[in-house]
């Protein structure tokens, strides 16, 4: 009731000011936990203030809390001092801390606060020399000319509409210039910021501000001198994208500060909205956002609990009205920009809110929307290698699909290509190669030109089936028309166009291995880098790739493999939320794997030091996968097969030969017999044997290599596995066996000749084939098959 009551003096409001212009400094500097306690002996805060501060996340966001929380204890006596003396004498601070503190305390009492001029004064000041003239006093307005006047209003309404559009042109042509580093200049600072909403209003721009975001001089500076057509396009949008994350840099911190106008929330606002419905350009944010987060600034968060607070204040009695349509389109928006932006947790949390209000409604068109929600929960948690929670997505899209098809014609509405995507995805990361081929084929099939977007990720699903069946071909044709049509629909500058150039870099370095597949590896990364302008996990997994592209060639000039190798590992753990995250794993085994081609090719004292770092990393991916995947799995085989390869170098042969056969035994309990990655691990580990002398066991692995069917394309390692076997028959004596597999030798070279089609990148960028005509060419044979079948049909009818 007294803090009610209460009401502020001009020191008070002084000593707020003072606070909310060293508000950067306060979050950046403070730690709760020094001052706290004092706070609340002194009876400043409360045991709920304090659980308030306890729910930040993070050490700034604890602090932020804590200023914003004393701000509003006014109504105690001497409030101010009180919270300046418990930063002078902190709890548990060494004394580096305390003289930071000190310092803090010199930058509050340094603030000078001008105490403005009243509106009054202001008035009277302009109209103290102003004589005005004497009017009459106006007649009656009669019918006649109210109804004049009204058209005189509605023209006057159009003009303040134009006036308004001017505002705003004249508030974009504000905007610095590139050579500007921040947003607002402090020699013409803009006093006023129009901030929109459900309705609009103009409030004061924040004290003291000062943007974080820096123009990125270099990038602009590329796109500038390009003559690429699709890097001209990129400057414009670029430009764009800047004046609109710094217009929503200012509402947010009008929001912080909890000075936007009364019925304003952040995620209402439209700069939010600007930017979140750009989803072309999703992308290009990113390196802005990550620029805040430096200066601990975390905008995506601020927004998902906006649109939380919002959302629990909305009446979804009705939920097809267009207020909640809106809140819906909103949310899904919202989660999209979050899932690529890499916050997988908080697309939850978006889809658990809008799921608490689609569950209102038992509408088709509900049930639709769950579908689609429920296949993106799918996506977030592939993406963010939590399996075990796919599963439990998948589910809930089965069920969801079966009330739709219940319905009449419910079948023909479910657009069902991005679900068979996830599940190929799935599949193939538990190493189920067959499940995840024909999840990948159904895909592929149900694709259409009217959902591009939905076709390349359908294509790039099927580049990584297909090469884990070892399909080279038919996976080299996905390979082509996955860039191709990435290129034509989104432009060389969208995340889909990296998305499928990686794959074909995967594709390339597994079965081309040749130079061409190192110049488009470099072209990735080149095209990654300038298409984020920060560090993503797209930039680091383009690294990955040149370092697969140079060690496939054998190119050890410069160890530039291993610089690319180590660039991955450092920008993934940076990237990736903690160092045991599923994909971490990838990025330690190009590391080791790089580390022991390194030591080859390094001088006796660097080589132990290098096999020794290789050997860590394994370990720890070793670690990751386990903790994914469980201990034996498709995933765990293939880190062993590397632990395996660096024993060996290290001449460590027991713990070599261990790791070799776990790598078998696992490969043989998770993969088919006619599995080629089974076939990588028996004659690895055969031709361990044959080194150490020990031939009857190398023929028994080696001999379950050449066993299994053909792939139909010629493969060097396998030429290898065939000489190596018949050299060590010879060796026993065991000649007839040797001339069995001499001739088996020969037919295996006539059935699978070498695949010596050059991609080149300009083939790449070639213009490519309607989707729909790509998919009935690439499904001919399936035609054909069907086309005979009903030929015979008819035949015995």
């Amino acid at each position: 009731m007294t803090e009610s009551l209460h009401s502020e003096s001009g020191v008070d409001r002084q000593n707020i000011m003072r606070l909310r212009i060293n508000r950067i400094a306060l979050v950046q500097e403070l730690r709760a936990e020094h001052i706290i306690n004092h706070l609340l002996q002194t009876g400043l805060i409360s045991e709920y203030d304090r659980e308030r501060v306890d729910r930040g996340t993070t050490p700034a966001d604890k602090a932020r809390r804590l200023v914003d929380i004393v701000t509003t204890k006014t109504h105690v006596p001497d409030w101010y001092n009180i919270f300046r003396q418990s930063i002078l004498s902190p709890e548990d601070a060494n004394a580096e801390t305390r003289k930071r503190y000190r310092s803090l305390v010199e930058f509050l009492d340094n603030t000078v606060i001008h105490r403005p001029m009243s509106q009054s004064s202001k008035f009277s000041s302009s109209t103290a020399s102003l004589k005005l003239p004497h009017y009459e006093p106006l007649p009656e307005i009669s019918k006649q000319e109210q109804e004049r006047s009204m058209g005189r209003n509605i023209a006057g309404k159009k003009r303040s509409e134009e006036e308004e559009v001017m505002t705003e042109k004249g508030a974009r042509d504000n905007v610095p210039e590139r050579e500007d580093k921040v947003s607002v200049s402090h020699d013409k600072p803009q006093t006023m910021t129009l901030v929109k909403g459900f309705f609009q209003q103009w409030v004061t721009t924040p004290d003291n501000f000062r943007s974080l975001l820096q123009v990125p001089e270099d990038l602009f500076r590329e796109l500038e001198t390009s003559q690429d057509k699709y890097d001209k396009a990129q400057l414009e949008q670029e430009k764009l994208v800047l004046e609109k994350i710094r217009k929503l840099e200012i509402v947010a911190v009008l929001s912080r500060r909890k000075q936007l106008p009364e019925g304003f929330e952040l995620c209402m606002c439209e700069a939010v909205h600007d930017v979140l419905f750009d989803t072309k350009n999703h992308h290009m944010y990113f390196k802005y956002l990550r620029m805040l987060e430096r200066s601990d600034v975390d905008l995506m968060i601020d927004i998902v609990q906006s649109f939380g607070s919002v959302l629990e204040g909305m009446d979804f009695t009705r939920v097809g009205s267009d207020t909640t349509q809106s809140a819906i389109k909103l949310g899904f928006t919202l989660m999209d920009f979050l899932g690529k932006y890499g916050y997988f947790q908080q697309a939850e949390v978006i889809m658990t809110i809008l799921l608490a209000v689609l569950n209102l409604s038992h509408s088709v068109d509900s049930w639709m929307t769950k579908y689609k929600g429920f296949v993106k929960l799918m996506h977030f948690r592939n993406m963010n290698y939590d399996f075990k929670k796919v599963q439990n997505a998948y589910g809930l899209v089965n069920e969801m699909e079966w009330q739709i098809s219940m319905m009449s014609f419910g079948q023909d509405i479910i657009d069902k290509t991005p679900f068979y995507v996830e599940m190929s995805t799935l599949m193939l990361e538990y190493g189920s190669a067959n499940s995840a081929y024909g999840w990948a084929q159904k895909a592929i099939k149900s694709m259409n030109q009217e959902c591009p977007a939905d076709a390349v990720t359908a294509l790039c699903a099927g580049v990584m089936a297909y090469c884990a069946r070892w399909s080279i071909k038919r996976a080299e044709t996905l390979a082509i028309q996955a860039v191709q049509q990435a290129r034509h629909h989104f432009g060389t500058s969208h995340p889909l166009y990296i998305k499928a150039l990686l794959h074909y870099c995967h594709f390339s370095s597994d079965f081309k291995q040749d130079k061409n597949g190192v110049q488009i590896a470099k072209y990735t990364l080149r095209t990654a880098q300038k298409t984020y302008g920060c560090e993503m996990i797209d930039v680091a997994l383009a690294h990955r790739a040149v370092s697969k592209a140079l060690l496939a060639v054998q190119d050890f000039e410069d160890m530039a493999y291993f610089h690319h190798a180590s660039e991955a590992l450092r920008i993934a753990r940076a990237q990736l939320p903690d160092q045991y995250h599923g994909m971490m794993a990838m990025f330690l085994h190009s590391s080791a794997s790089a580390l022991q081609w390194k030591a080859l090719h390094s001088s006796k004292e660097s080589q132990e030091a290098s096999l020794k770092q290789a050997e860590v990393e394994a370990k720890q991916a070793l670690m990751v996968v386990s903790s994914t995947y469980g201990e034996l799995s498709f995933r765990t085989a293939q880190i062993c097969l590397l632990l395996g390869q660096i024993y060996i170098k290290m001449d460590q042969t027991e713990q070599a030969e261990e790791m070799l056969k776990r790598s078998v035994l696992y490969m043989k309990l998770c993969q088919p017999e006619n599995s080629h990655f089974l076939m990588l691990a028996n004659a690895t580990l055969g031709t361990f044997f044959k080194v150490m002398d020990k031939p009857r066991e190398a023929i028994h692995f080696l001999q379950n290599v050449v066993k299994v069917p053909d792939c139909g394309v010629y493969l060097k390692w396998v030429h290898v596995v065939y000489d190596t076997l018949i050299a060590t028959l010879q060796s026993l004596n065991r000649n007839k066996e040797s001339d069995h597999y001499q001739i088996q030798l020969s037919k295996w070279l006539r059935d699978n000749p070498k695949h010596d089609t050059v991609v080149t990148l300009q083939q790449l960028q070639e213009d490519p084939p309607t989707i729909d005509n790509f998919k009935d060419e690439f499904n001919v044979w399936e035609k054909k098959g069907k086309a005979i079948l009903s030929v015979l049909k008819k035949a015995k009818n």
